[in-house]
């Protein structure tokens, strides 16, 4: 197997040094599936000090580790010094597989040298073509403890590339997963975006429940398990719904976030009428207050949280009657550039309720926007015929004040776009304010 060039010209510039050098971990078994690598990373007999010497333009990503990010033209690649003496460490094991010896899992345990060949102690290639995670020596357990983030990791390898986990590897994780709060939020993060980006994210979510995996990832899910709504628009369980949801929404992550926890409020507004019906009044508010939560416990930023719990908010803003001004409101809330994420969110939990599935009034909803937006009505306060400075400018305090008056005057305005001039707006202001608005 031929190696990518660019690592190729590392490999020989550290070689004639005198140092070894492999090609190692996930891009290994990448390369051997036919897929594209994310990343390149090398690991060398070369101290720290040697590889940074030697290379004209490094990035340190873990001095303590040894490991630096040799950039060239091609991408950066991540080069690292042995995690122990290359000829020595285990009984039995030396060079190369030593140091393979204690990484995750053995498809992530193999090695290529500068001539393309394959350095295979712990069965990767059997592993490959068996489609099993497992890991190497049989040491899962351990290797969960080192890294407990590597339960999570597991999971979704099983479920990006569709192999099975070993059942050495379930038995480890149901052990080990109380320490995966010792975790970064951040580092939980990126293996879950993998997850719901995955091509079925709802096998991967279902796996991290089956694993005793999420209650430590997102607790607020487990009340949703074999939750029977009781409503006839719905055959599943709320769980299995979010999961039908998840799997029918676009491969984006503020869908699939938003698709996720769009019913995380729903146990707790549960309540039953007279003929034993379940309603969920209000679900859509708790979901986007619980979601906000979630999110900045998982460190999500300020920009995605928004997006994502606008979008729970509104996916149940679905107008029996297309009302203009109704959707303008909904336009100006959710914003243009998020519509076709409502409206994917929308149509997927639709397909994930009970048949006959009916998307008429999302379908009509949708072609009504469009001529909404054909006109290019006002819709944001940016758009109004006033602004801050022109109330400072009549004397007005800055403060809060003013925010609260213009979002009056978009209202306004929504409603009725003829009132979208300066003279018109700056007279509702102080009617607004007469009224009591202070």
């Amino acid at each position: 197997m031929r190696l990518p060039d660019h690592v190729a010209e590392i490999m020989a510039v550290l070689k004639s040094q005198g140092y070894e050098s492999y090609l190692v971990g996930g891009c290994v078994r990448d390369l051997l599936l036919d897929r594209k690598p994310m990343d390149y990373d090398v690991v060398t007999s070369a101290p720290f000090e040697v590889i940074c010497s030697v290379f004209p333009r490094t990035v340190p990503l873990g001095a303590r580790y040894g490991t630096l990010a040799v950039v060239t033209a091609a991408g950066p690649v991540e080069v690292s010094t042995c995690k122990g003496p290359f000829h020595s460490s285990l009984p039995g094991l030396t060079g190369i597989e030593a140091d393979l010896f204690w990484r995750d899992f053995t498809i992530n345990a193999m090695a290529m040298d500068a001539d393309g060949e394959i350095i295979d102690p712990f069965g990767g290639m059997r592993d490959l073509k068996g489609r099993i995670v497992a890991a190497p020596g049989n040491q899962a357990a351990q290797r969960f403890r080192d890294d407990p983030l590597r339960m999570v990791r597991a999971i979704r390898l099983g479920c990006t590339l569709d192999f099975t986990l070993h059942p050495a590897v379930n038995d480890a994780i149901r052990a080990v997963a109380p320490l995966l709060p010792r975790v970064a939020a951040e580092r939980i993060r990126s293996e879950l975006e993998l997850i719901l980006l995955a091509e079925r994210p709802d096998q991967g979510v279902k796996a991290l429940a089956t694993a005793g995996l999420l209650t430590y990832i997102l607790p607020e899910m487990m009340p949703m398990l074999g939750f029977d709504q009781k409503n006839p628009r719905h055959d599943k369980d709320l769980f299995e719904h979010t999961m039908a949801v998840l799997a029918a929404a676009p491969p984006r992550l503020t869908v699939r976030l938003a698709a996720l926890l769009h019913d995380v409020g729903k146990p707790i507004c549960f309540t039953v009428d007279g003929n034993g019906r379940g309603h969920f009044y209000n679900h859509h508010i708790e979901g986007s207050r619980m979601a906000t939560l979630i999110l900045q416990r998982l460190r999500y930023d300020h920009h995605t949280i928004e997006v994502v719990t606008r979008l729970i908010y509104d996916h149940m803003s679905r107008f029996p009657q297309v009302r203009r001004e109704s959707l303008k409101k909904l336009i100006s809330r959710v914003g243009e550039e998020n519509l076709d994420d409502l409206f994917d969110l929308q149509r997927a939990d639709i397909l994930g309720s009970a048949t006959p599935f009916d998307t008429s009034l999302l379908d009509a909803m949708e072609e009504e926007v469009a001529n909404i937006l054909a006109i290019q009505p006002p819709l944001y306060r940016k758009d109004l015929a006033i602004d801050g400075n022109d109330l400072v400018a009549l004397g007005w305090e800055p403060g809060p004040r003013i925010g609260q008056v213009l979002e009056h005057l978009l209202e306004v305005v929504l409603e009725r776009p003829e009132m979208n001039q300066a003279g018109l707006l700056l007279e509702e202001a102080q009617t607004y304010l007469k009224r009591g608005n202070k």
